[in-house]
Formats: structure tokens, C-alpha cells, sequence
């Protein structure tokens, strides 16, 4: 048997105790930030040792956004246990205010830490050099920090956003994987070609580009048939794709053909070598929005 000291709740030892207990909180925003997490940890760790305090809980979100609390499954967690009174804690280390969120309205931001504030529980940011206290001057930094937050991703995304623009202006493909009887081929800074990217690929040199090829010539062959059968035969797309079945040709899925499918790759300026990009944006994860054709 292990001698261990049973400390009663609500007492003045046990309110002591709960007063040394914290939660990390820790968020990268892509898988190419490797050390990020770790970076972070230590910092907080670091910073629980200075104040004497024990981190008994951690929360994390690897790579996800800050842009929303949506699909952040850890902050979501934390603030919930806060809220419902699961928290045996009654500090929250986070590495700085970024880190916590890149809210686009900073008052999402100060909401959820006013939260955890009216819970008993206090946020403190590691590695800030101000102390989170409520003081006039911790306040103004806090919320200076928020809209700095916020606008290095607006202007990040108007970076990213050009960027993309004009690569795609010059003919490299961007975004989603290309659509049946199609490849991505991998070409260097002075298009030469590097192979082909299978299905979960990606290029990891920034002076490398991607471009659209012709897949398989069996897929090229299927691709032929199909616009063959609908401009010459005037077969409907449900009859294409029914067609398509009966010879048991699977789409790039390895599924079966439906009408909608082959509506697709009807419809895709890909195959006469055009390159859409930009037809819709859904910047900073918001409503998306149809842009003009001139855009």
C-alpha cells in the first residue's frame, strides 16, 4: 500500500493546492510549423515553473486555423470544461495572444478569455512581455496585440491570394487534385520537368511549380469517348455514365460514374487547356463569395 494524503474538498488545503494547477493551450496552424508544438510547450513549462504552478491538463489544435473557433476541437474543449465547471484548474498558460486565436473581430477573441475570467480562471500569456492582470496598460497591449493578429492574417491572405493569381496566370495548377484522365507533373524554376505527383503528393521547394498533363492513355481514351458520345452521339450524361458502368470503367475514385460526374468533366476547361483559378474565394475562412470573371 502507498501512503498518500487524501485532501478533503473545500477546504482551505484543497483551495491552496487548486490555486497551483493549470491547463496548456497549444496551437500550430500547419503541419509545416514541425517544432511548433513543441516550441510552445516548453516555453509554457518554463514559464509554470517561474510561477509555480503544475500543469495538470493539456488542450492542443494542430494544424488548424486561428482564424475560428470552429473545427478547434481543443480550444472548444477548454473553454467548454471552463463553462460547465469540469475545470480543476484555475490558470491557462498559452505561448502569446496569436497563438490563442487570430480572430478577425477581436472581440470573439476577448470573449472566450472573459469566459474562462468569469469561471475563476485566469489566461496567461507565456511568453508576452506583459502580465495579463486586468491593468490599464496589460489591457491596451492585450488588445493591441489582438488586431496585430488579425491583420497578419488579412494581409498573409492577400499575400497568398496574389501569389496564387499569378502563378495560375502562368499556367501552374492550384489547389484541388485535377480531374479524371489528368495528372499534376512537378516542373523546376526553369519548367523542366521533375515526374509526376501521385494522389496525396506536394511539392516541397517554393521554386517548384505544378502543371496539368494527360493521365494514363487508357484514361485519356475513356476521356475521348465521353465528350465522343455526348457532342456526336448526343447521349445524355446519365446515359454516358450508365454506359461508362456496364463496361465497368471506375471514375478516379474508383467508383461508379454518375450523371453529375460526368456534368463535371463535361464542363472542365481543363481538358481545352484552360486553367480556372479564383472563381470563387472564401477568404479567412468566411462566406464564400463568386467572383468576377475579370478577377
Amino acid at each position: 500500500m502507498v501512503n498518500a494524503l487524501a485532501v478533503r474538498t473545500n477546504t482551505q488545503l484543497a483551495r491552496g493546492q487548486k490555486t497551483l494547477r493549470a491547463a496548456q493551450y497549444v496551437r500550430m496552424s500547419t503541419d509545416h510549423q514541425r517544432y511548433s508544438i513543441q516550441n510552445q510547450a516548453a516555453a509554457i513549462a518554463a514559464y509554470a515553473a517561474t510561477h509555480n504552478l503544475i500543469i495538470v491538463r493539456s488542450y492542443s489544435d494542430e494544424g488548424e486555423s486561428g482564424l475560428r473557433i470552429k473545427n478547434r476541437n481543443g480550444l472548444t474543449e477548454l473553454i467548454d470544461d471552463v463553462h460547465s465547471g469540469r475545470a480543476d484548474f484555475d490558470h491557462i498558460l498559452v505561448y502569446d495572444v496569436s497563438r490563442w486565436g487570430r480572430f478577425q473581430d477581436i472581440d470573439e477573441s476577448a470573449h472566450y478569455e472573459f469566459t474562462c475570467k468569469q469561471a475563476g480562471v485566469k489566461v496567461a500569456y507565456c511568453a508576452e512581455q506583459f502580465d495579463n492582470d486586468g491593468s490599464l496598460l496589460s489591457s491596451i497591449v492585450k488588445n493591441l496585440k489582438r488586431v496585430m493578429a488579425a491583420e497578419y492574417s488579412r494581409e498573409l491572405s492577400v499575400k497568398v491570394h496574389t501569389g496564387a493569381c499569378r502563378l495560375s496566370g502562368l499556367g501552374f495548377r492550384q489547389g484541388a487534385a485535377p480531374c479524371y484522365g489528368l495528372r499534376r507533373e512537378l516542373v523546376d524554376e526553369n519548367n523542366r520537368p521533375k515526374g509526376s505527383l501521385r494522389k496525396g503528393d506536394r511539392k516541397y521547394l517554393q521554386t517548384d511549380h505544378v502543371r496539368l498533363g494527360p493521365g494514363s492513355s487508357d484514361e485519356v481514351a475513356v476521356v475521348r469517348w465521353i465528350f465522343h458520345q455526348f457532342v456526336a452521339e448526343r447521349k445524355s450524361e446519365a446515359e454516358i455514365a450508365r454506359q461508362l458502368n456496364r463496361q465497368t470503367i471506375p471514375n478516379k475514385l474508383g467508383e461508379q460514374w454518375n450523371r453529375r460526374l460526368v456534368g463535371y468533366l463535361l464542363r472542365n476547361e481543363n481538358y481545352i487547356g484552360n486553367i480556372i483559378y479564383n472563381r470563387r474565394s472564401y477568404r479567412l475562412k468566411q462566406k464564400g463569395i463568386d467572383n468576377p470573371s475579370h478577377l
